[in-house]
């Protein structure tokens, strides 16, 4: 009201044109907590078009010689326009230079982030600061996404005649480095606006402050990991999703997660585009998750172990154990980390499509006490898991069928299962297996399970 007051009393003084100069520092302090002092060279010239001005990201004024941002006022639209006419047109323009402080300068690949347009960010800043101005006093109304210069909207149906509506808006494309402002920007509603906000900037404040930050995390599915990259380059936040990872934001295009119905709940639950990954998840872990978001599967790749073993990538049961190999990956081990991961953040596609796998193999040439104390170490383990591990324990090759069936098991198996080779005095595994066997009392119940299970079915009177 005061800066108001100000403004009226310069303009009965005749001096119309020092308004914005001499109200600028006060708006500043009051509006934008003083973020625009000395970020912000303000000036005024006659622009010959019915904009109420220009603002300039760093370096792209007029001035060549001015490194910062630039506001310049259309000497023609304030020439008609009334005192609140122009302090709305100014804090327009500050609403604008305020976005390229707190975001950073703009670029010409990076115009769809919206620096300096007239979307639902500059809208919820807009009508923030509109309703401020009715608390003491008559609202601002001519502040608005637009501007109601009536002398200058009289003249912009001319300007905007068919025949140079589509020149205004090529010129406009090609000034990338300022805002547009005519008189007849579209307005959005304040509902959308809302909307977007509630979405979108809300739920940061519960968030760690690097989600503010001008960069963030993005997956680089060909070379399998995370690279920094600026937002503006991005999708916009209305059509993205952040996985919060050791507290740093990792961006995803929301198309990706629209694909996967339980990441698409999680978020939706978490009434939020942020949504927190498990503090015990490993980055490798993590690094598998966005690659299946991203590609349908994960890496390391199971088809050539499974083919080495003459067995196609199919639902078969828990694998044999076979003499390890340095060579090979972790693949299995892999997956029951992905298992865990699935169970942690309630995404059953992963946990379902990781069983999958661990049932596809048909062999083990990984270590697998290292793959036991995975699946019972921490805490209480999955019930899926666990019924696979007993499975994995009683698993035998069967001379007349690939497909694994308890049932099965009998004295013609070529090989004995695999709870027997752990335990056997001859094997490699026997002093760590009954190590892990002692760690965990969940592993201990499973391994009796299936000790009597094969007990029933003869394997140890027969070895």
């Amino acid at each position: 009201r005061n800066i108001r007051i100000r403004a009226a009393t310069l303009e009965r003084e005749g001096l119309v044109q020092e308004i914005p100069f001499r109200i600028f520092n006060k708006l500043d302090e009051v509006l934008f907590a003083g973020h625009l002092k000395n970020a912000v060279f303000l000036d005024i010239n006659s622009q010959g078009s019915d904009v109420s001005g220009a603002t300039y990201t760093h370096s792209g004024g007029p001035n060549t010689e001015n490194k910062r941002i630039s506001i310049i006022l259309n000497r023609d639209a304030l020439e008609y326009a009334r005192v609140k006419d122009i302090v709305a047109i100014l804090i327009h323009h500050m609403i604008h230079a305020y976005f390229l402080v707190a975001c950073g300068p703009q670029k010409e690949d990076e115009v769809d982030y919206g620096r300096l347009g007239h979307d639902v960010h500059f809208g919820k800043i807009m009508l923030a600061i509109k309703k401020l101005s009715a608390v003491h006093g008559k609202e601002l109304t001519p502040l608005n996404f637009g501007h109601n210069s009536a002398k200058i909207r009289y003249f912009a149906d001319e300007y905007y005649s068919s025949r140079r509506r589509a020149d205004v808006e090529r010129e406009d494309k090609e000034k990338w480095y300022c805002s547009h402002c005519h008189c007849n920007v579209e307005e959005l509603p304040e509902g959308e606006v809302d909307k977007w906000y509630n979405k979108v900037c809300k739920p940061m404040f519960d968030q760690p402050t690097c989600v503010r930050s001008i960069e963030v995390q993005t997956y680089n599915d060909q070379r399998h990991e995370l690279e920094t990259k600026r937002r503006g380059l991005l999708t916009s936040s209305a059509n993205s999703v952040e996985f919060i990872f050791k507290d740093q934001p990792v961006f995803v295009e929301g198309t990706k997660v629209e694909e996967f119905l339980d990441a698409r709940k999680a978020f939706e639950k978490a009434d939020s585009r942020y949504l927190k990954v498990h503090e015990d998840v490993s980055e490798k872990t993590f690094l598998r998750f966005l690659e299946f978001l991203h590609t349908g599967s994960y890496r390391p790749d199971p088809h050539p172990l499974a083919a080495a073993a003459g067995l196609g990538v199919e639902r078969i049961g828990p694998p044999i154990i076979k003499p390890q190999s340095t060579a090979t990956e972790a693949c299995l081990l892999a997956d029951v980390q992905f298992v865990k991961f699935g169970v942690l953040m309630g995404f059953d596609e992963c946990k379902g499509y990781a069983l999958d796998r661990m049932n596809a193999y048909g062999v083990l040439y990984e270590d697998p006490i290292t793959l036991l104390k995975e699946i019972y170490q921490g805490y209480e383990p999955d019930a899926d898991l666990k019924t696979w591990a007993r499975k994995f324990l009683v698993r035998a090759p069967d001379t007349s069928s690939p497909e694994y069936h308890t049932a099965s098991i009998s004295l013609t198996t070529i090989d004995p299962p695999n709870l027997i080779k752990l335990e056997s005095e001859q094997g490699l595994y026997r002093a760590r297996f009954l190590d892990a066997v002692d760690s965990s009392g969940a592993l201990e119940n499973d391994v009796n399970k299936a000790r009597a299970e094969l007990i029933v079915a003869g394997w140890y009177s027969w070895s």
